[in-house]
Parts: C-alpha cells; structure tokens; sequence
C-alpha cells in the first residue's frame, strides 16, 4: 500500500494481470493518473486515444485506457464512482502562477514529474493524465467546468493492467476551486 500525501506524487510498477486500486481516503480528492510501457517509455498513455477509442468523454466500468499507439494499457473492472475526467491537463506552476495568479507553487504536472524522475522521465514527456474522481462539464457556451467530487471516503476504481506498466499518481494539488472540496487530502495506491 503506497499513500499519496496531499499535493504530491507516487509512482509503481504495474505487471500485466495486475490491479491497481485508487483509493480516495477522506473523499473528494482527485487523483492524476499517468503511466508509461515499463519496456518502452516513448509508449505512454493517452487522453485523446482514451476517448476515441472508447467514443466517450467519460469512463468507467469496462471501458479501457489506450496509449499513444492506440494499445490497451489498462481495464476498468470496477469503479465505485463512475465520474472522472479525461478533457484536463495536470494543475501545474504555470496555471498557479499566470492563470490563476497565485504566486509559484507545484502543481500535479510537477508532482508526476518529481515521481517519475528516479526513471528518467523528463517533464516534458508527462502525458495529460486521467483524472480519477475530479467532476467536470462543459456548459452551455462550451467552457469548461470544474465541480466538487461526488467521490466520498473509502471509494476506488480497480484497474487491471493490460501490459507492464510504469504507474504515477498524485493527490491533486489544486485548492482553489471545487476541483477537491476545496481541500487536498491523500490518496492511496494497492496493487494486488
């Protein structure tokens, strides 16, 4: 069991046939999710193949997340909350700094980088991610929204890899908005 403090990064191996289990320990706490091929890191998942591929903006329960080369990298087997985004880049110093002018701070997409640096991953190959429990929408004039969680304590998404993988997680940093209640708490990460 690995937790994820608030605002930081995990990273795990992942072997075919194995499930990873996001856990959101208190509740409404989003979980940036990335992963690469344990045997070839220029293979790494993919937000926009994901939706393609699935002909949805949304995941959950039997649906698949595809890599860049449109292979299988992981299956949803189980999914205790069934809402979770696929449109957002990672929160990051730029967004805290120039967007929302809230002077510099880590964000997600440097909380993945910090945890996929003893592979050798350089920042600029962290993927968008999948956002696990975060609950957006896009409204009537097409801008994007971001909502409070429906996620409550102790609920998961079972993920069953399709291929080794190389795994980082983050316990989102972004506190700003409705993004995670308002609060960041930790998330926790079982592969069984």
């Amino acid at each position: 069991m690995i937790t994820i403090e608030p605002k930081s990064g995990a990273s795990t191996k992942v072997k075919k046939g194995e499930t990873l289990r996001v856990i959101d320990v208190k509740g409404t706490q989003v979980a940036d999710f990335v992963c690469f091929n344990e045997h070839d890191y220029s293979e790494f998942f993919s937000q926009s193949k994901t939706r393609l591929n699935n002909l949805k903006s949304r995941i959950t329960t039997d649906d698949l997340l595809f890599s860049n080369l449109n292979n299988v990298m992981f299956s949803i087997v189980e999914d205790k909350v069934g809402l979770h985004d696929l449109t957002f880049a990672p929160c990051s110093s730029y967004y805290y700094e120039k967007v929302a002018k809230v002077g510099p701070r880590n964000g997600c997409y440097e909380n993945l980088a910090i945890a996929l640096k003893p592979y050798s991953i350089d920042k600029t190959m962290v993927p968008d991610p999948f956002n696990i429990f975060m609950h957006t929408n896009i409204n009537d004039n097409y801008e994007l929204t971001i909502h409070r969680p429906i996620s409550k304590q102790g609920d998961y998404i079972d993920l069953r890899a399709e291929m080794d993988c190389l795994v980082a997680v983050t316990s989102c940093a972004e506190d700003l908005t409705e993004c995670n209640g308002g609060v960041c708490t930790p998330i926790k990460l079982e592969v069984f």
